[in-house]
């Protein structure tokens, strides 16, 4: 029992130190439904494990295996999502697809 609970501490602990964190500036995000549909659109990304969204700051905080992902990669994924990352112009035709609501310049 004990080496079972140890080799499951070890295994936790590997797994914590492939994560990483990174921090994405977004101005595109304007409403609930922009972090909805951020969270909901990266979540389904290979080694996306966590995301958060910051409307009013608008950031984005993504927790992610380094071994999956990067955060070029995050970007990107944010981007076809149709939101701008950092210096990453988002993708016109993800834009247009998105609720009217997302698509004020304007807070709301």
């Amino acid at each position: 029992m004990r080496i079972a609970f140890l080799g499951l501490f070890w295994l936790g602990a590997l797994l914590r130190a492939q994560l990483d964190t990174v921090q994405i500036h977004s101005p595109t995000i304007v409403c609930q439904t922009c972090r909805r549909t951020l969270v909901k659109g990266l979540s389904t990304q290979r080694g996306i494990r966590h995301v958060e969204v910051d409307v009013p700051k608008k950031w984005i905080t993504v927790v992610y295996r380094k071994d999956k992902t990067s955060p070029e990669r995050i970007r990107q994924a944010i981007a076809r999502v149709g939101y701008d990352a950092d210096t990453v112009r988002r993708d016109p035709s993800a834009f247009e697809r998105l609720p009217a609501c997302c698509k004020v310049d304007t807070p709301h």
